[in-house]
């Protein structure tokens, strides 16, 4: 009976990205949602698909560049890195220790980080979870901090990739992408000082094409 609880949770959890008790550690959180394994996929685009916990928008869209928002009104940038999963390029951590947070991930066989940089005393944390070939970064409130990893380490642990398609896609060198825009293998938190150089979406977001909500992709794919 007990276990059927915790499974009960742990799906509820998974599904709705709904809050979670606050004294859990960060550690906890991880282990909660990173140690189980999402099958639900509701974003579905060329080479790679994931999971959009309820609650959370995918507001516009450029290439592998999304920017996400949450029912708190926070937004969070995601990168997926089709290129370093294409190539299985290794990743590049070293705990930093100044960080409010930083700990090498792996879990389920995915590797990544989680690094946290407290932004002066203004109450601001900015995140950056790496998994798998995918990044977010986001920018919240302490008392978002535990709500924003949980909903990051849902995502991130969903992503899953294509590699038929994506053979396909650099083969044919139908990505186009600059190596020097964007590197996730390694948390850059710590080399800035001014928070608008953490998050700098219009480098990367196509205003033209942002998604109202009613056009939001809602896909379910079964293969792949």
């Amino acid at each position: 009976m007990k276990t059927k609880i915790i499974l009960l949770l742990s799906i509820l959890l998974l599904v709705t990205g709904c809050d979670i008790i606050q004294n859990q550690s960060i550690e906890e959180v991880l282990s909660m949602v990173l140690e189980k394994k999402v099958s639900l996929s509701n974003q579905v685009f060329e080479g790679y698909k994931y999971y959009l916990p309820k609650g959370m928008k995918l507001q516009s869209k450029k290439d592998y560049n999304m920017t996400l928002k949450d029912g708190s009104g926070n937004s969070y940038y995601l990168y997926v890195d089709v290129i370093s999963h294409y190539h299985k390029t290794d990743l590049e951590f070293v705990k930093n220790e100044q960080a409010y947070y930083s700990k090498e991930l792996n879990y389920q066989n995915k590797k990544g980080y989680l690094e946290i940089t407290q932004i002066g005393e203004n109450g601001y944390y900015f995140i950056e979870e790496m998994l798998n070939y995918a990044k977010l970064e986001a920018y919240v409130k302490e008392k978002d901090l535990q709500d924003a990893i949980v909903a990051m380490s849902t995502i991130l642990n969903s992503v899953k990739y294509n590699n038929k398609v994506l053979a396909t896609l650099v083969g044919n060198n139908i990505l186009h992408y600059r190596e020097e825009t964007f590197s996730i293998l390694k948390p850059k938190g710590s080399e800035v000082t001014n928070y608008d150089n953490y998050l700098k979406y219009d480098q990367f977001i196509d205003t033209e094409n942002e998604l109202p909500d009613e056009d939001q992709i809602k896909i379910e794919e079964s293969n792949g």
